[in-house]
């Protein structure tokens, strides 16, 4: 069963693995390892969304199915623009990089999850 602690771990380990590769953006790094570390995220996130959409249930979220859509969106985003790195050079690569839509993620952390933090508080869930 997930909880609110753990929501709260995942987020701050998503932060983690966002700052990851953002220094491996700024010093260069190869592509493979910047493709490693892009995994890690959509793996994670892919991971933390399902958690977060359990606990949605178990607690009745109200807006489950719009905030599902959201993470939805948000991973075929990011595996679409992954797809698309291969086909292109180094240097709209690293810019791409430094536009990459994990960015919205964060702020979908930030944002939209404030939404069901509440929910939770209404509904009594301790974390």
């Amino acid at each position: 069963m997930a909880d609110v602690k753990e929501m709260e771990q995942q987020h701050a380990e998503l932060v983690s693995i966002f700052n990851k590769l953002n220094a491996a953006v700024k010093n260069n790094e190869s592509r493979q390892d910047i493709y490693r570390i892009i995994d890690d995220v959509i793996a994670y996130t892919h991971v933390h969304f399902s958690k977060e959409e359990e606990l949605m249930v178990q607690t009745g979220f109200p807006e489950i199915e719009q905030h599902k859509k959201m993470h939805k969106e948000l991973l075929d985003e990011a595996q679409h623009l992954k797809g698309k790195f291969d086909y292109v050079d180094d240097e709209q690569f690293m810019d791409w990089l430094n536009h990459w839509p994990f960015g919205r993620v964060l702020a979908h952390i930030q944002y939209a999850d404030k939404q069901f933090e509440n929910h939770i508080m209404k509904v009594g869930i301790n974390s």
